[in-house]
């Protein structure tokens, strides 16, 4: 395991961070030895991250899944994201890319700005069995998803003004923007047990976590994952929090040797946007559209991926074998890699993507057939 960073490899040339964010916290006193999970976790654990909860009661509904914004740069930082359990980040179209942010062990007063949805949300939603929020979305992505049995669980496009309230839980901090829909999480989880949709606790099991990093890992200090000139991101290992701490592009770069990053935080709680552990999915994409750009990502099956913990990256397969199922990780044998406990965040990049990495500094570019 290691004790501090490559001296090639210094988080202190990146700006710095917004304050650390408080989050519960697992130690080899109070943690199990041998883990939590994939199975039968402990009423009060949360199944997301193997950390206990402040409020059992929070467990007893489904996930809030909340599309997210990423671009253009002037909407950053978001609301909330530093409060979700788990965070996807995918390729959107011309460029872009979005956040898709499942809340559960904590809700966020504010959650947003919220934009349209995509294809890939349709297996997230069903994976997590969660509650939708989105704003509108392409005609033929909006066909697909309230043609499948998850339609009595989306909110989508509202003119309300803020507050949000349980009738209207979607509501828009400025009624003439379009990046300023935005939602309260546990205003919205009510808003569906009001309208009668069945919200008690659901089955979110497959996930394993274990505090002790397990053997066989690599240095991984850090991990910058480009989707495009200019939508890229990076994550550092921060020795004194051990956390990996997330910062985001500030400039366009055509030829990948001169991208700039600024600390990425949250505006709700002005905390750093931190996570516990990163996971970089490889999954097919395809063109469902060229024009528009509309993409499709095959979440299901097997794939292999690259996870980072506690300054160490882990080569990876996941699997999700079944459409109800949470993506699982594992090693080559099939059985379940321990994740440390806390939220993780999922970079989604084509099979084709090329990596790359340099004394513990890793480097994803996004590429598709």
């Amino acid at each position: 395991t290691p004790t501090e960073a490559p001296a090639t490899l210094t988080p202190s040339v990146l700006p710095p961070t917004a304050t650390a964010t408080s989050v519960p916290t697992a130690t080899p006193a109070t943690y199990p030895q041998e883990g939590y999970g994939p199975f039968d976790f402990p009423e009060n654990i949360n199944p997301l991250t193997g950390l206990p909860v402040a409020e059992t009661a929070l467990l007893n509904r489904r996930p809030v899944v909340v599309k997210i914004s990423n671009g253009p740069r002037g909407i950053r930082p978001q609301w909330g994201l530093s409060l979700a359990d788990h965070v996807f980040e995918y390729y959107q179209e011309v460029g872009r890319t979005r956040f898709s942010a499942i809340f559960y062990g904590q809700d966020a007063e504010i959650a947003g700005p919220i934009r349209s949805a995509r294809f890939a949300d349709e297996d997230i939603v069903r994976m997590y069995k969660g509650v939708f929020a989105f704003g509108s979305a392409d005609a033929r992505v909006l066909t697909r998803l309230f043609s499948t049995e998850m339609s009595n669980r989306f909110a989508t496009v509202s003119d309300v003004l803020c507050p949000p309230s349980v009738e209207y839980p979607l509501c828009r901090t400025d009624p003439e923007g379009y990046n300023h829909l935005v939602t309260n999480t546990a205003l919205l989880s009510e808003h569906f047990t009001q309208a009668g949709v069945p919200n008690g606790r659901q089955y979110l099991d497959g996930l394993h976590f274990e505090l002790k990093p397990p053997p066989g890992g690599e240095a991984g200090v850090s991990v910058t994952t480009r989707f495009s000139i200019g939508f890229y991101n990076r994550w550092v290992y921060d020795y004194g929090l051990n956390r990996y701490v997330r910062y985001d592009d500030t400039a366009d770069d055509p030829n990948g040797n001169n991208e700039q990053f600024t600390s990425s935080s949250d505006r709700l709680t002005g905390q750093a946007i931190m996570a516990d552990n990163i996971v970089i999915l490889f999954a097919a994409h395809s063109y469902y559209s060229r024009t528009p750009e509309i993409w499709q990502i095959k979440l299901s099956g097997y794939g292999d991926a690259l996870l980072f913990r506690d300054g160490q990256i882990y080569r990876v397969n996941w699997a999700r074998t079944g459409a109800q199922e949470l993506i699982a990780l594992t090693y080559p044998d099939g059985t379940r890699f321990p994740l440390k406990p806390g939220n993780v965040w999922f970079e989604i990049v084509g099979v084709s993507s090329e990596i790359s990495h340099d004394r513990g500094d890793w480097r994803v570019v996004h590429v598709t057939p």
